[in-house]
């Protein structure tokens, strides 16, 4: 249950981390292209560079582009190495990339006139989510830990009890004095403790009544003797 409420768990983090980021790129994207659609028609290249300039200064954003309708770059900004990389859709991925990219097209009366690309670098929210996955499998490891040293201790404290009735009822059957056991805790061994206790006091007491009948028997016995003895004397 630990590792299917783990599995879920991450499942869950992998997927809300995965539709925040697409969401938060498909966002930028169409804000963007919506922007620049005017600049991109009138190809005004400065208001494009200087518009893609502060887009790539977008806390997490790793680069910006704008590309018209035949392929051709208008502007760019941002990491260099990211800038060389072909563009490619990041939400069919498997797992989430460092470099996440997302495109939006600029449309102009049912026209395509370009499209805007973008990337965001995940490294530091991947980085936390590792984190998180390391503190949780510690957490998970620290709770089965203590779940067994627990039993551990329960089965000890078990078997101790156990233990002591054993000792009892193996003291009475070979004849012995016998020790009430007064387990006071109110379980089911508790109520197992009680009950051999209630038994050992039965014997007990049938012990002694069984020792008075004998004695009073050879007392018994000892005056019909005297009796007997009395009469041949005479």
């Amino acid at each position: 249950m630990l590792m299917v409420l783990l599995y879920s768990v991450f499942h869950f983090i992998d997927q809300s981390t995965r539709d925040e980021v697409e969401r938060r790129a498909q966002s930028i994207a169409r804000v963007f292209a919506a922007t620049a659609a005017d600049d991109v028609l009138s190809l005004d290249l400065a208001s494009l560079q200087s518009f893609v300039d502060e887009v790539a200064k977008t806390p997490g954003t790793s680069f910006a582009r704008v590309v018209d309708y035949q392929g051709h770059l208008l502007a760019e900004a941002g990491n260099p190495q990211h800038l060389t990389r072909d563009f490619k859709r990041s939400f069919d991925a498997g797992d989430l990339p460092n470099l996440f990219m997302a495109q939006a097209y600029i449309v102009k009366a049912g026209l395509p006139y370009g499209k805007i690309e973008i990337g965001l670098y995940l490294r530091s929210q991947k980085e936390n989510i590792l984190n998180l996955r390391h503190r949780s499998l510690v957490i998970a490891a620290l709770e089965v830990l203590m779940a067994a040293l627990f039993s551990i201790a329960a089965g000890y404290y078990l078997v101790r009890r156990l233990k002591k009735m054993t000792e009892v009822v193996e003291r009475a059957s070979s004849g012995g004095r016998v020790q009430k056991i007064d387990d006071a805790v109110h379980d089911e061994v508790g109520e197992l403790a009680r009950q051999v206790d209630l038994l050992n006091e039965r014997n007990q007491w049938e012990q002694s009544r069984s020792d008075l009948r004998i004695r009073n028997l050879e007392e018994l016995n000892r005056l019909l003797q005297k009796k007997l003895a009395e009469k041949r004397d005479f």
